[in-house]
């Protein structure tokens, strides 16, 4: 997480499909997820006001969203897109699976 001033955006990566919504008190915003539009190694960007970011993160800081590095802020688009490339290989494990490399247990299915 970065450091960011009250009020000025912050870019926040998300890397879960159908995004998240950061929910602070009566605030509330939808984060647009690695099924959107733009992405960016595998995270959308989306800009948010850094005090609800910064009373979000501070609520869930042991969830898995922030330490499994699903959900991450930036001070500035560029910033955070250089994070998500650098994260590409991050794993969410709701990706989507590959119908040629069955997991193991799976077997295909006679015709």
């Amino acid at each position: 997480m970065s450091e960011t001033r009250t009020g000025s955006p912050v870019t926040v990566g998300c890397k879960l499909p159908n995004g998240l919504v950061l929910k602070v008190g009566e605030k509330k915003l939808m984060l647009k997820g690695s099924n959107s539009s733009r992405v960016v190694g595998g995270y959308g960007l989306t800009s948010v006001p850094s005090d609800l970011w910064d009373a979000w993160a501070k609520a869930y800081a042991g969830s898995p969203f922030i330490t499994r590095n699903l959900v991450f802020a930036q001070t500035s688009a560029t910033r955070a897109e250089g994070q998500a490339n650098e994260q590409a290989s991050v794993k969410s494990g709701l990706e989507p699976i590959d119908p040629s490399k069955a997991p193991a247990g799976i077997e295909k299915a006679e015709k």
